[in-house]
């Protein structure tokens, strides 16, 4: 069942890896494939290469296991697009956690720094502008292409180290949802095609004719398979983009199931006539939510389109295509879309007025980026919230290497409604001291209160130990050893000790 969502005891195994590496991973960066495809690409005829820029970008993101510490900085190369008003389009992943962005012409070799105009990381795109107004003028702005279809032949533009551009080209052989970042899924193109002059570069254009019809999202070279983010993606962002402030793309906040089931027809009273999906979770305080849309809902059409029992509904041009690329892509948040749906034998309509979900809003957030992770460190216990990017420092296998009870958080944070938590409170881990002998081992510990106080965010913490109980600072958590007290007069000196011994500044 396909879900609609908008909107995760004791020592670690192994220290993780960094959420950069895993974004990395997501856009399936392989380098320059070691074999060559028999026909090989063929130079691109006209001047393309005052489209195209290199794009240079060196970031340094944070280590979530160590809070206070950031990882190596590291450079990544792409091809960037030029496409109007003085600003370059790349992939969004490119810019995470950057310290320094530098664009070069192709065939001058002009440099010039710059900055991120735009970045929406769910739909993996960013604008990028340089500092100097004057540094893209006599380039070309590549226009959007049309509607791309199955059999459409698409290129992708590749660039030599000399500066040549050349085009692989190949069929679209299915357009349909695909997953961009985390829990994200926009339209996709799948390209059959090989990318001999990759070069590691994270951006790669997509086009049609002469028109940007995508960026390669992933890449493998051994099926010699292009997944492509979709022109209908890249409309949306720019259109965005172009009024500020950027919005980002709207959801409905609410989770569905198919009704092909003659028995859950049949529990609800669903007639053979009508078609549509199950609600199964309406997120509270969401649009769907907002607008009065229940649990047990079956949402029969979406603005002028009828849904079909597994959440389909008729593209003009590729047929049978998920509800999630219609809200997503068609609407823009702020747009009212009226909602026709069954409820207790009734058709009625409720309007929903779309908005967007940030990171901030999830119980645990999908992701954190360009900006250091919020801790704590109290009695050389370690304090931060629970994130998508915290877990992700178990590597590539983090959905069975992370934590059983903290994966369960982030499965099934938007059924968790009872305790009216903003955030999951965890020690992540402790920092060893003649202070914390028989606590030195304990990581991944839920707090749930402080001196009697309840913690819903890592905001809640300062206050709480603003009032200890019989003179010690009381920690409730989840897990064993389920109560840890602290000495209110020895905070100060384990915090010196530990900015002695570690080097570490207590936030």
């Amino acid at each position: 069942m396909r879900s609609e969502r908008f909107g995760e005891n004791g020592r670690r195994s192994a220290r993780g890896a960094p959420i950069i590496a895993a974004l990395i991973l997501l856009l399936g960066i392989t380098g320059c494939a070691m074999t060559r495809p028999a026909a090989l690409p063929a130079p691109v005829i006209g001047d393309a290469h005052r489209a195209l820029l290199r794009v240079t970008v060196t970031r340094q993101g944070h280590l979530f296991n160590r809070p206070w510490q950031q990882q190596q900085p590291v450079t990544q190369l792409a091809i960037g697009v030029v496409v109007g008003d003085g600003q370059v389009l790349v992939n969004g992943l490119l810019v995470a956690d950057q310290r320094y962005i530098e664009l070069e012409t192709l065939d001058t070799r002009r440099k010039a720094p710059a900055e991120v105009a735009v970045v929406d990381y769910e739909a993996n795109l960013a604008l990028l502008r340089p500092l100097d107004p004057l540094f893209l003028e006599g380039r070309r702005a590549l226009p959007l292409a049309g509607e791309v279809t199955v059999g459409d032949r698409l290129g992708v533009w590749q660039v030599r180290p000399g500066g040549d551009v050349v085009a692989s080209e190949g069929p679209v052989t299915s357009v349909a949802l695909g997953a961009y970042f985390q829990e994200n899924h926009f339209l996709t193109y799948h390209l059959s095609a090989s990318l001999p002059y990759r070069f590691n570069h994270i951006t790669l254009p997509v086009v049609k004719g002469q028109a940007l019809a995508g960026l390669v999202l992933r890449h493998n070279p051994a099926g010699q398979a292009v997944e492509v983010i979709a022109t209908p993606v890249i409309r949306h962002f720019l259109e965005d983009a172009a009024n500020a402030p950027y919005q980002g793309f709207p959801m409905g906040a609410f989770h569905y199931g198919p009704t092909l089931d003659p028995q859950l027809r049949r529990y609800i009273g669903l007639p053979e006539a009508l078609s549509g999906v199950y609600v199964r979770k309406v997120i509270r305080g969401g649009p769907a939510d907002q607008a009065g849309m229940r649990a047990g809902d079956v949402v029969l059409r979406i603005g002028d389109h009828p849904l079909t029992n597994t959440g389909h509904f008729q593209h003009p041009r590729h047929g049978s295509t998920s509800l999630v690329h219609l809200i997503r892509t068609y609407y823009h948040v702020g747009d009212t879309v009226p909602f026709q749906l069954f409820r207790d034998g009734a058709v009625l309509t409720v309007n929903v007025r779309l908005a967007h979900r940030r990171p901030e809003q999830y119980l645990v957030p999908p992701y954190v980026v360009d900006r250091a992770p919020e801790h704590l460190i109290v009695g050389g216990l370690v304090l931060q919230e629970l994130s998508m990017s915290y877990l992700r420092e178990y590597g590539s296998d983090w959905q069975s290497a992370a934590p059983i009870h903290l994966l369960y958080y982030q499965q099934n944070q938007d059924y968790l409604d009872e305790d009216r938590r903003e955030k999951i409170v965890i020690i992540s881990s402790v920092i060893p001291t003649p202070y914390t002998i028989g606590y030195e081992t304990l990581s991944n510990i839920e707090v749930t209160a402080i001196n009697g106080r309840p913690i819903r965010k890592l905001a809640d913490v300062r206050p709480a130990l603003a009032h200890p109980v019989d003179g010690f600072q009381r920690f409730e958590l989840r897990q064993h050893p389920k109560l840890i007290f602290l000495d209110p007069a020895e905070l100060g000196l384990i915090d010196e000790m530990i900015t002695q011994r570690y080097g570490i500044a207590i936030p």
